[in-house]
């Protein structure tokens, strides 16, 4: 095989340049000596040509000891090729995704602070903190005692308004007496009934109740003491269910919707739950551009606690069957291009391809490859940073 004039053609006309450039750089330095910066900068042009011109030669010397080693007449020793040593990888096809990740704090979805709605002395605690109760089931009593003496004097009266009312229309039946009297005696009783119902229904009250099933977490006043007002006598939570609320940057409104999958993740516990974007929020903040988004997901055995700092690991991005690959491969040239590099068999060695990339989201370590690649591409992955085109290479 003999030498391509293209090759030929190509080292001369590098070497010619290099040459010119060379001549240039010493002229102005003889003619400008005192430029100490000028000097300076003519300097690290040289280096920097002499650099790519040597890189071109070697890789031009090594294209040509190939195929002096191939040709059919050559009976000489082999001339060895410097091989670079690299690893390699393949190209991926999976389920790429992307997340971002906002902070939280736990919430419970029922959470009461309970108030007594009549002020009074307590007289019973019936739980104690910590307790389980169920919707209804009364948490505390406050003395009622007027109020019962009350109710106790109406049943009385309530007792000889039945009566009078039971005479009075047995005689009333049998067309004896007047209808005023009958009809008297039937206000007076209904009057009373209704009378009571309103009794019993300011005795209850009295009575603070569980608004759900819950544990009781604080019981505030001591028997004995006055309860009422503006301060909560307990607090009751229902820790089976619980929400997070975080703040989401408005660059991705139209990323997150409605049963967006969510990893939380529990930096104290060292553990994470999946949930699902349950609302997402119609205001936009004004002082740090952000949306409201809440997640809601269950709680066994009350492990996550009201307050808890919690990180959300929202999905904005999934796509199937992508084309994946490690970002660490993956380089740019000057004119802010994306390749990586493959290779080729010219027939007697493994030699350095370019392919150039348009890339898609990334996540970590990985980066979705939209087009350049397919499925069978080989990268080269240790090594890609030592590498030229045109480089002959041996994988390890």
């Amino acid at each position: 095989m003999v030498l391509k004039p293209k090759i030929k053609k190509n080292i001369s006309m590098k070497k010619l340049g290099f040459i010119l450039i060379l001549g240039v750089v010493v002229s102005c330095s003889e003619t400008d000596s005192n430029d100490l910066e000028g000097l300076k900068e003519q300097r690290k042009t040289l280096i920097k040509e002499f650099k790519e011109y040597s890189k071109e030669y070697s890789v031009a010397l090594n294209k040509l000891d190939s195929s002096i080693n191939a040709h059919p007449k050559n009976k000489e020793a082999k001339v060895e090729i410097k091989k670079i040593p690299i690893t390699i990888k393949k190209v991926e096809v999976k389920t790429f995704e992307h997340f971002f990740e906002v902070h939280g704090n736990v919430e419970v979805v029922e959470n009461a602070a309970l108030f007594s709605e009549v002020p009074g002395i307590v007289r019973q605690i019936h739980v104690a903190e910590g307790e389980q109760v169920k919707k209804g089931q009364v948490l505390i009593t406050l003395d009622a005692a007027q109020l019962e003496s009350g109710i106790k004097e109406l049943k009385t009266g309530l007792e000889l308004a039945e009566k009078v009312f039971e005479k009075q229309k047995s005689l009333w039946d049998k067309k004896i007496g007047s209808e005023i009297q009958f009809l008297e005696s039937k206000n007076n009783k209904e009057a009373l009934e209704q009378r009571l119902i309103t009794l019993n229904e300011q005795l209850d009250m009295y009575k603070v109740r569980a608004p759900f099933d819950g544990i009781v977490d604080q019981i505030n006043p001591k028997l004995g003491e006055p309860a009422g007002g503006q301060l909560p006598v307990a607090r009751v939570m229902n820790l089976n269910k619980v929400f997070l609320e975080g703040d989401v940057s408005e660059a991705y409104i139209s990323s997150v919707k409605k049963n967006s999958y969510v990893e939380v993740k529990f930096p104290s516990l060292g553990e994470s739950v999946k949930a699902r974007v349950k609302r997402v929020g119609n205001f936009i903040n004004p002082a740090n551009r952000t949306f409201k988004v809440k997640v809601e997901f269950n709680n066994p055995n009350g492990k996550y606690k009201p307050n808890q700092l919690a990180i959300l690991k929202i999905r904005d991005y999934k796509s199937d069957n992508a084309l994946v690959i490690p970002s660490r491969i993956i380089q740019q040239d000057r004119q802010e291009r994306n390749y990586v590099y493959t290779f080729v068999n010219d027939g007697s060695v493994n030699r350095v391809k370019k392919l150039e990339l348009e890339l898609g989201n990334s996540y970590k370590d990985n980066v979705e490859i939209i087009a350049g690649l397919d499925s069978s591409t080989v990268l080269i992955d240790k090594g890609s940073k030592s590498v030229q085109e045109g480089d002959a290479v041996q994988i390890k």
